[in-house]
């Protein structure tokens, strides 16, 4: 036996090996029965209510909350749910303008189930370390975390020799293929009426929905094979559709990028040429709205200044329209939270300047 012949051999027993904990997986958790019970709906049921007790569609469906969770049991059990339209509203978020189809909430309470009874347990173990969005015990401080320990890992072991990719998916969400979500669902989830129930919950209009906790997480599983393409070969960071990693020279990197996009192309994904950039790793780069600049050891952490701009602005207009100073001083402490996570000493003397104008 020869050194090719040993090498498929032990690809083959790795392939098994994936493939068996993806079916004790797939039957441990892709089970209806077992995720809707009653005591855990009830526990989600509680989840939905945080913080939105002051509407009156949460307080009716507290009033019935017992008979609504045991119909819903019985309903998704016996095949005779039905999924009801969303409701949209806009929200400008850093600048854009974004359309958000929120479900009701006894939807909202079957995806909260679905999500985390069946989807998370099945589909995290495949997710790459660095995947920081919508992850447990994750989120956008842990990806800025990694973001500077990659540049000071790969400083101490090459210097200043390197480049960074930085790449954007285009309308994501929206452009989201739903037959290659069908087919992820196939490969991971066996139990052919859990997929129904959920590709009948998710698949309520073209692409995915924002506002949708299961889209969420589909989202993340969309472009998990690009992951790990690069993660096998470089330091790589991701935040929902917002990729960042670091080659060796410029040459390598533009031919990373090039298969990046054809296996991207290969899941309907498309890639935002003018945000996808090739950055020398001693410059200044963007990630997820902030700057950041390699100093040596050091890792120098900057807001991007149209989101200071903004925010000064929206700061300025509720003093000048003499708002309660209860909701200026949220907005004032809420932005000088997620200043200070960075390098915004100087930012955050100016906020702090605009906001003595309030009278106390």
């Amino acid at each position: 036996m020869n050194s090719i012949e040993r090498k498929e051999k032990r690809y083959l027993r790795r392939k098994n090996k994936r493939l068996e904990k993806n079916i004790s997986r797939s039957n441990l958790y892709g089970n209806i029965n077992t995720a809707f019970c009653f005591h855990k709906v009830m526990y989600y049921a509680d989840l939905c209510c945080k913080g939105v007790s002051f509407k009156r569609s949460t307080q009716n469906f507290k009033l019935h909350l017992f008979t609504t969770i045991a119909t819903t049991c019985r309903n998704i059990k016996e095949n005779k749910y039905k999924v009801s339209n969303t409701y949209q509203f806009i929200i400008h978020e850093r600048g854009k303008i974004r359309v958000i189809d929120a479900p009701y909430i006894k939807d909202r309470l079957v995806h909260k189930v679905l999500s985390n009874e069946i989807i998370n347990p099945i589909y995290l173990p495949h997710f790459i370390y660095d995947n920081g969005a919508s992850v447990i015990n994750k989120g956008f401080h842990f990806s800025m975390k990694r973001v500077k320990e990659k540049l000071r890992t790969w400083y101490r072991r090459y210097g200043y020799y390197g480049y960074i990719c930085l790449v954007d998916f285009s309308k994501f969400f929206p452009n989201c293929s739903h037959d290659v979500i069908r087919s992820i669902h196939k490969r991971y989830i066996l139990n052919s009426y859990t997929r129904k129930v959920i590709e009948d919950y998710l698949f309520i209009k073209p692409g995915l929905s924002l506002g949708c906790e299961i889209a969420q997480k589909e989202a993340l599983m969309l472009p998990n094979i690009l992951d790990h393409y690069i993660a096998n070969k470089y330091p790589i960071v991701r935040f929902m559709d917002d990729s960042f990693f670091i080659v060796k020279n410029k040459e390598e990197a533009s031919s990373i990028l090039e298969e990046y996009e054809k296996l991207a192309s290969s899941l309907k994904i498309i890639i935002n040429k003018k945000k996808t950039k090739i950055i020398p790793i001693t410059e200044y780069f963007t990630f997820c709205k902030w700057k950041y600049k390699l100093l040596d050891d050091i890792i120098l952490c900057i807001p991007c200044k149209d989101t200071l701009y903004r925010e000064r602005r929206k700061l300025r207009k509720m003093i000048r329209l003499s708002l309660l100073n209860s909701e200026i001083y949220t907005t004032y402490v809420s932005f000088l939270a997620y200043l200070s996570i960075g390098n915004s000493y100087r930012y955050c003397l100016v906020l702090k300047n605009i906001y003595s104008f309030v009278k106390l």
